[in-house]
């Protein structure tokens, strides 16, 4: 008993302890806040009139001037913050103006003695200050630090700032290779990331679609898809056959943006690909486009294996005016009981709400009329049908 109760007022003494020294770490935390904070804000009074200068001599010619007088440390990187947040702001001669700035002070020259660090973090902090910078020096160390790192969130950082540093396309390319070699599918990110790089970028992604790797040909289908195509047709078509799965849809999409590249061809050979995925997309970016010439591509395709198709066909009819509605319906009379019926009376009945609850556009009002036009004609069709054959099966005597 004695020694259950010793025991309990052991842990009691450390758990005290424990607290103790959390809350004693805690308010030594908040002490080195706050004096951080009233250093940052008496540095910032102090060169306040510097940064003045800094904004009303932006556009002139001269080289800026350095702060007059000896700076501190601590100065420096306060001054190197404001100098981030300009940098950011601004684009073209009036950035460079503030890069050379950053050099001139010598900015640039520690960050790279940072980089070499023991502390990891430190590292990833100087690599986030170079990239800032556009730092054209310190993109050999850069590519060696992203080399040494082991996955987590600290290689974007390093890899934004290659990005933003970096004027040629072959160290871009070892930056992607670099991220894509920890297998994570972070494809879009990577594109995202390359977006910050000083090369034009549908160049870059471009010149990617040549590579026989195909992570970074997915990288380049990723980042022309938010930009004007280039003329590709050709690289596109090939990439179609590609033996990756991912990179055959990814090049449809890209395919399925731009109507000239949509030739009878080309729509009917995709329009009967092995992959369900790519006929689905097809059939959808026919309606999206307005390409009429397919009413009845789309009219077979309703029959296809693959639910998704089906629907994406059947919708893309409807989206075809009143011609790809009538098509619709010649389905639901012709078609006996089954799957292609059903989605095709589906679409009808869901294409006819939506018109109806858009009555404020004259435009669109028009076109309800003449769909539910299209679609009373039908239903008196299968009235009279269906009359006549119960005569035809019950004939009065």
């Amino acid at each position: 008993m004695q020694t259950q109760l010793v025991m309990a007022i052991t842990i009691i003494y450390v758990l005290v302890g424990v607290i103790g020294f959390s809350l004693l770490v805690l308010f030594a935390m908040k002490t080195r806040n706050i004096l951080a904070d009233h250093r940052t804000k008496r540095c910032l009074e102090k060169f306040h009139d510097y940064f003045i200068y800094l904004q009303s001599h932006i556009e002139d010619e001269e080289r800026l001037k350095t702060p007059p007088g000896s700076i501190t440390l601590a100065e420096r990187k306060v001054i190197q913050k404001k100098l981030a947040e300009l940098i950011e702001r601004f684009t073209g001669t009036h950035r460079e103006k503030l890069l050379l700035l950053c050099e001139d002070l010598g900015l640039v020259k520690l960050d790279m003695q940072r980089l070499h660090g023991w502390w990891k973090w430190t590292r990833v902090d100087a690599a986030y200050n170079l990239g800032t910078m556009r730092s054209r020096e310190a993109v050999p160390d850069l590519l060696s630090l992203l080399r040494q790192s082991g996955y987590d969130p600290s290689v974007f950082i390093i890899a934004r700032a290659i990005a933003k540093c970096s004027q040629e396309v072959d160290e871009l390319r070892e930056m992607a290779l670099l991220l894509c070699r920890y297998k994570k599918n972070v494809h879009q990110l990577i594109a995202d990331i390359l977006s910050e790089s000083q090369i034009d970028p549908v160049l870059l992604h471009t010149s990617f679609l040549q590579e026989e790797n195909n992570e970074l040909i997915k990288i380049g289908l990723i980042g022309l898809s938010v930009h004007t195509l280039p003329k590709q047709d050709k690289t596109l078509y090939a990439l179609v056959e590609s033996t990756d799965k991912e990179v055959r849809i990814k090049a449809v999409k890209l395919i399925c943006r731009d109507s000239r590249y949509m030739t009878p061809e080309i729509v009917s050979r995709l329009m009967s690909h092995p992959d369900w995925e790519i006929r689905a997309i097809m059939a959808k970016a026919i309606g999206e486009l307005g390409l009429y010439s397919y009413l009845l591509l789309l009219k077979d395709a309703i029959g296809d294996a693959n639910w998704w198709v089906s629907s994406n066909s059947a919708r893309s009819l409807a989206r075809l005016g009143v011609e790809g509605f009538q098509v619709l319906c010649e389905i639901v009379e012709t078609e006996g009981q089954g799957v292609k019926r059903e989605i095709a009376a589906q679409v009808i009945a869901e294409d006819l709400e939506k018109g109806a609850k858009s009555q404020a556009d004259i435009v669109q009002q028009l076109h309800h009329n003449e769909k539910l036009l299209a679609y009373q004609k039908l239903n008196r069709r299968n009235v009279r049908d269906r009359m006549i054959e119960r005569k035809r099966s019950h004939p009065v005597l």
